[in-house]
């Protein structure tokens, strides 16, 4: 993955400030609560929601010394489960600093004979990431089976809860494993050459290797 980095020469954008916002102190609190801002630690956070079976977060990496930022979603969503990983051209945060607006290009990877190349897509995508509370945050999810990703304009409007452990482990348990234990059982079912202990075995091997695939196509190392 770091070769792709290099390649792709994805160090245009590093997102670990959001420049000088920081968290406001409690001495400077008014007696009325204000609305809540963004703060460089919400680029450090997880974001999950359980009815859209998603979660996204903002990675940093380091190539050749740089610094990059990737932002990367995880699709969990039974059968159709992906990481999509995005590039971000473009990371404001509103004058009120309320919203948070990303512009990203995605990853494409395309195997051919074995051989795997990637490249950028060549149109940007926006989303907005509005801040609701310390820990509840809105934007929206469009696209259907595996092409959902976040969007600003299009798509329905979930609420995430921002939270500091990868939710991909718990997620890929809830709602890619039995997803994928149904279709691999179905598969291997309909094969007459194994006994019905191998068709188990097979469907409960490739089950879980798909799920510690998601794991960690989610939780990129860089």
């Amino acid at each position: 993955m770091k070769r792709l980095m290099v390649k792709l020469g994805l160090v245009v954008l590093a997102a670990g400030t959001l420049g000088g916002v920081a968290a406001p102190s409690a001495a400077s609190a008014s007696t009325k609560a204000k609305p809540a801002t963004f703060t460089n630690t919400d680029m450090k956070r997880y974001y999950k929601n359980a009815k859209s079976k998603t979660a996204f977060y903002f990675k940093s990496y380091k190539s050749n010394g740089k610094t990059g930022t990737l932002l990367i979603f995880g699709d969990f969503n039974g059968k159709s489960a992906n990481v999509k990983y995005g590039v971000p051209t473009s990371i404001k945060v509103s004058k009120n600093k309320r919203t948070l607006t990303t512009k990203y290009k995605l990853i494409e990877f395309k195997t051919t004979d074995n051989k795997t190349t990637t490249s950028l897509t060549k149109k940007t995508y926006t989303f907005k990431l509005t801040k609701k509370s310390s820990t509840k945050f809105s934007t929206k999810v469009t696209g259907t089976k595996l092409n959902r990703r976040l969007a600003s304009a299009t798509g329905k409007t979930y609420s995430y809860s921002k939270v500091k452990k990868s939710p991909a482990a718990a997620y890929a348990k809830k709602y890619v494993k039995p997803a994928m234990q149904k279709q691999y059982t179905d598969i291997f079912n309909n094969t007459d050459a194994l006994t019905a202990a191998q068709k188990q075995q097979y469907a409960t091997e490739y089950t879980n290797n798909a799920v510690k695939t998601m794991i960690n196509n989610f939780n990129y190392k860089a």
